[in-house]
């Protein structure tokens, strides 16, 4: 009868059971917003008894709190144990037992090899004193001088041969002795990064075959979601090409594994904000809270850009292929090779979010392009590597003159904010309760989204593989036909150029992130924008850029842009002619904002002489007129007319 046993991570182990080595593969991992879960598994036949499963080949990055091993056989866990590789420590300690006998064995050889050297000299001593004997020396005669010089020139020669010799071989026998003493260095030197093992300590009544799933978590490994948005033309659907960029440094590579793209993020804190009380001091300024505002509902004007190079604080040297993040958010990009990034900034934007394997996380205030960004090398050790979250109050505003592709502001009013909130589609729902897993099947498609209570999975079904390095690897998610609305916008008095946007309703069922967009239309990419999907809306706007078939002009008319005095005021007349007109093939549908100026002083009177068909909006003065279906080589005119009295002596500012 097979069991399935799920045990935690437990710190009991019997030092007489036997080791087992077990291999594994990696099969499946999900990759979360931060982090990554890694499943592994393996099979190995179990003798009866009890016996430690040991597995090496689990990355030393792991989170050892989060090990999870299932057994499938005839057997029961006992425990999981996550420590040190002792057999590494073990081979350590026989190879310096090894080495230190070689370099005894070096020593003694050298010595030997000294001793023989000596004596070498002794006798090349000798024999020079040899030399000193002539035939003017005492009983010495010229035939025997001859005999002892031979003798002498012989005798020198050998003794400085076998010197020779001697010198080479102690020469060699020096340079071993070297790399033995750097072996042996190398090997007490304390390690920075210790290899890891897993012990399972199973028990088994006979002999079974056991099929192990090891599961744990796995810091530096990201994705975030960026799009394609295709509009062939204004009468088809839009085309969502979903992708993720993945990317991971875990130690250990991902080969032909089967992906999971989650929304959660596992090193955020679960736990629930708590209110503290809120204290009043004197001269303290009032904070507003965050609240929603729809301001932007037809503009993408609060999208802006940024770019700049990700550097190495001590050398200077670029920072390639690292994650460059708008806080809070899903939206970023990566450096390319020479450190250099750019980046869409949603609405809000203040701080950029870096994390790069071995350099401290770091939150960066936005300011104005380009940006250089340094990074300080971490002293932590990879074993020991963590993920702290910082958060940082403040915004900074950056607006930069260059980025063209949006559409502008009508006029500036208060920032406001407010809460996000995401529903989620009915497609493949795979739902986990107490552990229990229940899958509801659906149509075909690619990428199955499920929702598991608090956040969404996709599952790939393509195997990829990926490896340990800072590169990114494009994942497809899916691609969506969705059914969008088409509306122009132009908002003549600050850009004459008209603007193209989608609107999606039920969007939520895609489960869309927010990210950064390319914008292709007609077949002609036109540009990057920002897909934003934190805000809590009915409808997802999307500025898909200008189109220059559809033409907006707001000229003066000479009659009414005149000046006159009226006793102690003068009165400023200002008339504007508006006319669109359609160079589509297609019907189109258009919105154009212009607006009356409102008066900030009691001195100053406005009054709104006319606005053709258009709708008023009072309290913002901002007139909006709306043609539906207008089409092609169609023109509509209309009107916008005021005037302002102002006292003599003084001045406004009107366009």
């Amino acid at each position: 009868m097979k069991k399935l046993w799920l045990v935690p991570l437990l710190l009991a182990f019997n030092a007489h059971a036997k080791d087992l080595e077990l291999k594994t593969k990696i099969t499946n991992v999900t990759v979360f917003q931060s982090g990554a879960q890694v499943t592994r598994t393996g099979s190995l036949t179990l003798p009866s008894g009890e016996h430690e499963v040991v597995i090496h080949d689990a990355t030393s990055l792991l989170k050892k709190e989060s090990i999870q091993v299932k057994g499938e056989g005839n057997f029961t866990i006992l425990s999981v144990n996550h420590q040190v590789d002792l057999r590494e420590q073990n081979m350590d300690k026989s190879k310096t037992a090894e080495l230190e006998a070689k370099q005894k064995n070096l020593m003694r050889q050298m010595e030997d090899l000294s001793v023989k050297i000596e004596v070498l000299r002794n006798e090349e001593g000798v024999i020079n004193n040899m030399q000193q004997v002539t035939p003017a020396t005492e009983g010495i005669t010229v035939e025997q001088v001859g005999k002892a010089q031979e003798l002498v020139r012989v005798k020198l020669s050998s003794i400085k041969n076998d010197k020779l010799l001697l010198s080479r071989q102690m020469e060699e026998l020096y340079e071993q002795y070297q790399k033995v003493t750097q072996q042996l260095t190398a090997i007490r030197t304390p390690k920075q990064n210790v290899r890891y093992e897993i012990v399972v300590r199973v028990l088994v009544k006979t002999e079974t075959k056991g099929d192990f799933s090891l599961t744990y978590i796995v810091p530096n490994a990201r994705w975030y979601p960026s799009y394609d948005l295709r509009v062939k033309n204004i009468a088809e659907p839009m085309v969502i090409d979903y992708k993720a960029n993945v990317t991971q440094q875990t130690g250990e590579d991902w080969t032909d594994v089967k992906l999971k793209l989650s929304t959660g993020d596992p090193s955020e804190s679960s736990q629930k904000p708590i209110v503290s009380p809120w204290l009043l001091y004197l001269n303290q300024h009032y904070v507003q809270p965050r609240q929603q505002s729809n301001f932007y509902r037809y503009t993408d004007a609060k999208f802006t850009k940024v770019n700049g190079t990700v550097l190495d604080r001590q050398t200077g040297e670029p920072l390639p292929f690292c994650p460059v993040m708008v806080y809070g958010t899903n939206i970023g990009a990566t450096t390319d090779a020479d450190g250099n990034f750019n980046l869409i900034l949603p609405e809000n934007a203040s701080y950029l979010n870096l994390k790069y394997l071995g350099y401290t996380e770091k939150n960066v205030p936005i300011k104005a392009s380009p940006m250089k960004i340094y990074l300080q090398p971490s002293n932590t050790k990879l074993a020991e590597v963590s993920i702290i979250n910082e958060q940082e109050a403040g915004e900074v505003s950056a607006e930069d003159p260059q980025f063209s592709q949006f559409t502008p502001k009508v006029n500036e009013r208060e920032k406001l904010y407010f809460s996000n909130g995401r529903k989620y589609g009915e497609n493949d729902i795979t739902t986990t309760i107490n552990g229990n897993v229940e899958k509801i099947e659906a149509g075909n498609v690619s990428v199955a989204p499920s929702m598991n209570i608090v956040s969404t999975e996709f599952v790939i079904e393509e195997k990829y593989t990926i490896l340990s390095d800072p590169k990114n690897i494009i994942v497809s998610i899916q691609s969506i036909q969705a059914n969008a609305g088409y509306q122009y916008y132009c908002a003549p008095r600050l850009e004459k150029d008209v603007f193209l946007t989608a609107q999606m309703i039920d969007w939520e069922q895609y489960n869309l992130l927010e990210g950064q967009a390319n914008v292709f239309f007609e077949g002609t990419f036109i540009g990057s924008t920002v897909l934003d999907t934190r805000f809590l809306t009915d409808t997802l706007e999307i500025s898909l850029g200008r189109d220059k078939s559809v033409k907006v002009e707001r000229k003066k008319s000479k009659e009414f842009n005149k000046r006159q005095a009226l006793g102690s005021n003068n009165i400023a007349y200002r008339y504007w002619d508006i006319a669109v007109r359609n160079g589509k093939q297609q019907p189109v549908n258009i919105m154009i904002e212009d607006q009356f100026p409102l008066s900030a002083d009691s001195k100053i009177e406005v009054k709104r002489e006319s606005k053709g068909d258009g709708k008023l909006d009072d309290k913002t003065g901002i007139v909006t007129w709306t043609y539906d279906k207008l089409i092609p080589s169609e023109t509509k005119n209309t009107e916008l007319k005021y005037s302002v009295k102002y006292p003599k002596g003084t001045f406004i500012g009107l366009d």
